[in-house]
């Protein structure tokens, strides 16, 4: 389907973070629309069940309306959806995925980045990664085609800035969700959560274990020796380097990394009074610069 004219001809200048009504609106339409058109439709009363439950595990009760003039419909998750707060908004969607995602997977996660960028909300839906294994159980005991199955789900990535999002993190989460680069997906999506939740300190550790992590990946996959207990950062891209991954002027940039992460990070403790303060824009770079080392490392090892 083409868009209408506002939706096309609209380039954000500045981000909104709430999930307004309408947005509600719009991502509840395009889930009862997959529910019911794919093969062997999930029913979307039925997928409210499943994510209502998730969500009663998670917070103890759901959202009502204040009023009871504002109930408008009897379904409970429903109700919650259109009551809750943004960041449990979020949960919400997120949770969607969780319950289906053979059935709902890539596309649903489409349809909410396709309206966040319209309605210029500044959170981007990372993709689903999935990871099949001979390994009994691997999820849940489901075994599809002789192989289990085991998912690396969505998660919320704020995004600040719309180029460096689009040209850099994006790619990068892309790039990540190569089934070889698990470890390093599920600490850079770490990294977002932290980030999003406000915790600074731990989102520059985990932005820094997911370099270190596609730094092991590649020496695996180059069979470079390294010890998996000690070497961090630094020795990694040594080893790198002198495998000629990358020419030698590499290694400081590389490794400044490392640098970051260990007097912004809290990996080793920061202490009752650390050093330096640790700033929304201290992640921001942080993030961005890991994000760009990691495509360009991934793409000249051949991953």
């Amino acid at each position: 389907m083409s868009k209408v004219y506002s939706k096309r001809s609209f380039q954000p200048d500045v981000f909104r973070y709430d999930v307004p009504n309408e947005v509600r609106c719009r991502i509840l339409h395009n889930l009862r629309q997959l529910s019911d058109d794919l093969e062997n439709h999930i029913g979307f009363e039925s997928l409210l069940e499943k994510v209502g439950e998730r969500l009663l595990g998670q917070y103890g009760g759901l959202r009502r309306p204040a009023y009871e003039a504002a109930r408008q419909d009897n379904n409970l998750v429903i109700q919650h959806f259109f009551s809750c707060r943004d960041e449990e908004a979020l949960d919400f969607i997120e949770t969607c995925v969780q319950v289906e995602p053979l059935r709902l997977g890539k596309r649903f996660v489409d349809a909410v980045n396709t309206i966040f960028r319209e309605e210029a909300i500044g959170y981007d839906l990372s993709p689903l990664v999935r990871h099949e294994s001979d390994e009994p159980g691997f999820l849940f005991g489901r075994r599809i085609g002789g192989k289990a199955l085991r998912f690396d789900f969505p998660k919320f990535v704020r995004k600040d800035e719309n180029l460096l999002h689009e040209q850099t993190v994006r790619p990068c989460l892309e790039v990540l969700s190569n089934p070889k680069l698990r470890i390093a997906n599920a600490e850079m999506l770490k990294a977002h959560t932290d980030y999003r939740k406000g915790n600074y300190a731990d989102a520059i550790t985990a932005c820094g274990s997911a370099f270190e992590s596609v730094l092991k990946t590649i020496c695996d996959h180059h069979g470079w020796s390294y010890d998996s207990d000690k070497d961090t950062c630094s020795k990694l891209v040594s080893i790198c380097r002198d495998n000629g991954l990358f020419p030698p002027f590499y290694a400081p940039i590389f490794e400044a990394t490392g640098t970051i992460r260990n007097k912004l990070g809290d990996a080793h403790g920061r202490g009752p009074a650390p050093m330096y303060a640790v700033v929304k824009e201290n992640v921001d770079h942080m993030i961005q610069m890991t994000s760009a080392h990691i495509i360009l490392l991934v793409g000249i090892a051949n991953l």
